[in-house]
């Protein structure tokens, strides 16, 4: 790819970007291809508005993002998408600026819709239990299944990070997952005692197994497979979590991130500072963190009993 410089186009520059997003800043797929769709909708908006065929950033000025935030909102949408598209062109023209290709962002000064701040959802721990404890773990199905549960809350890790876990990302002994493939930024998280257990069980389930099918080559070494010795898709993964969710509790979104986002907010609930939680959900700024913190008088109370050196 080559480099940018003053007379590149605005489809180059994004190419840059998300090649940016991806590889420096280890941005997960489904993070990517947001930003993706929000700037191509951008560039689509500006092809009849900037005469050049090319589209040159240089030629984006402030005033066209100004008509574009006003386009998206003639169309209807919530304040919330609006802001997120701004977040996404924002980052996207600093990063031209630091690159060298603009002197200024034409961003500056836009400003972004109020946005109702809303608590994620999280379910109670009791619940949570409730459904780890639902599987059987006798067969291999069911230590499985319990063992994706453990690990999700136990560790706060993404779907996708799950379905690429090898059994080598697994520190049984100091009770660490290692996560991340090759090629992108890892992170080291550390998963409780019964989430250990789980994963102990499952695993010598998962060598009877394969021991039983008489199966050698196993996908990469991967750690969560199905009953044909295969790595677990995104989608398998997803309708085991809600069928077990939804046997405790009622709702439509009953999926793996209800799991990350309950492990974060139970943390911080608990007294977690937001730097330790921000690591171990591996985003990129604590402001993505501070969402799950939901700063109640009564938590507010205990913290401050807990911490100030004048309370007794």
């Amino acid at each position: 790819m080559s480099a940018l410089h003053r007379d590149s186009g605005v489809e180059e520059g994004i190419n840059h970007f998300l090649e940016y997003l991806r590889v420096e800043r280890n941005y997960a797929a489904y993070t990517l291809e947001s930003y993706r769709c929000d700037l191509q909708q951008f560039a689509r908006f500006l092809y009849p508005r900037i005469a050049d065929a090319s589209l040159p950033v240089k030629l984006v000025e402030r005033s066209t993002v100004r008509e574009f935030i006003e386009d998206l909102h003639m169309r209807g949408m919530k304040n919330s998408t609006v802001a997120r598209k701004l977040t996404a062109l924002r980052t996207f023209f600093r990063f031209l600026c630091r690159e060298g290709v603009l002197g200024a962002s034409p961003v500056h000064g836009v400003a972004a819709p109020e946005v109702e701040q809303r608590p994620r959802p999280q379910l109670p721990l009791e619940k949570i239990e409730e459904a780890i404890e639902l599987p059987e773990t006798e067969t291999f199905s069911g230590a499985r299944d319990r063992a994706i549960l453990e690990v999700f809350y136990g560790g706060g890790v993404r779907l996708g990070e799950l379905v690429e876990l090898n059994l080598s990302a697994i520190d049984l002994e100091e009770g660490l997952l290692h996560l991340g493939s090759k090629g992108r930024k890892e992170r080291t998280v550390p998963i409780g005692s019964l989430a250990l257990d789980a994963l102990k069980t499952y695993i010598q389930r998962r060598a009877e197994v394969l021991i039983e099918l008489d199966i050698t080559l196993v996908d990469a070494g991967a750690l969560f497979l199905n009953g044909r010795g295969r790595r677990f898709s995104r989608r398998s993964i997803q309708r085991i979590v809600h069928r077990y969710l939804h046997r405790v509790v009622d709702g439509e979104s009953l999926s793996p991130h209800l799991l990350r986002h309950s492990f974060a907010a139970h943390l911080l609930h608990a007294g977690a500072d937001l730097a330790s939680v921000k690591e171990m959900l591996g985003h990129a700024t604590v402001v993505s963190t501070q969402a799950y913190a939901e700063p109640t008088l009564e938590r507010l109370q205990r913290i401050y009993a807990k911490a100030h050196p004048r309370n007794e």
